[in-house]
């Protein structure tokens, strides 16, 4: 009876667990709003975690990503570093960069001419 009560009490365990798991798997997903307020129309992005020497590929493929719109990024919780650098193009052949942007805490960046952001 002590042998049935301890392996119960183990697959009790083993389900709350595997709940909770799966629960923080979701509440650990991220969006990233970012809004191209520079003036410009971007043709390249690239980001990666500050701690990095290379930049991501581009993110926007084949597309470009017009002035006054929002490019939305899915971060994953568990695999977000605090702080990333992130470099746009333009298309007419400048490019910028932003440097150490905190995204933990907000949802929404906008991306401002001459590194100048708000954090919302």
């Amino acid at each position: 009876m002590r042998k049935f009560y301890l392996h119960k009490l183990f697959l009790a365990f083993v389900m709350v667990l595997g709940l909770a798991i799966m629960g923080s798997s979701t509440a650990d997903a991220k969006d990233l709003n970012l809004v191209n307020n520079t003036g410009k129309t971007i043709v390249v992005f690239n980001c990666s975690p500050t701690i990095s020497t290379q930049w991501y590929e581009d993110l926007l493929g084949n597309g470009v990503w017009e002035n006054g719109t929002t490019f939305t990024l899915d971060f994953d919780r568990l695999a977000l570093s605090e702080n990333w650098d992130f470099k746009v193009h333009y298309r007419d052949g400048s490019s910028e960069d932003w440097y150490n942007v905190n995204v933990n805490n907000v949802n929404t960046i906008i991306l401002r001419p001459n590194g100048v952001n708000e954090y919302l």
